[in-house]
């Protein structure tokens, strides 16, 4: 899947979806991702967006908050799994 090798290009992406990896059952705010990751909320959410795109991340809204998860999808979180384990 290109799409998983190019965000994984992206540090801000590759760190989400190394985060989400670890920790399947997660779910966080983008502010509280960007804390967990180490990166800046502008480039996390930016990130996020991505990922809930490209469907690796999913997205809950709320009335005042948004929320992210993994993706429940196993083909998908296998592919994913395959190209962490090659960086």
């Amino acid at each position: 899947m290109k799409s998983v090798k190019r965000l994984l290009k992206n540090g801000a992406a590759s760190k989400i979806l190394l985060f989400f990896n670890e920790n399947p059952n997660c779910i966080d705010t983008a502010k509280g991702i960007s804390l967990w990751v180490g990166g800046d909320a502008n480039s996390i959410q930016k990130a996020l967006d991505q990922l809930v795109k490209e469907g690796m991340i999913t997205s809950h809204q709320t009335t005042s908050t948004t929320a992210y998860a993994y993706t429940n999808n196993k083909q998908l979180v296998k592919k994913i799994e395959k190209y962490i384990k090659n960086m």
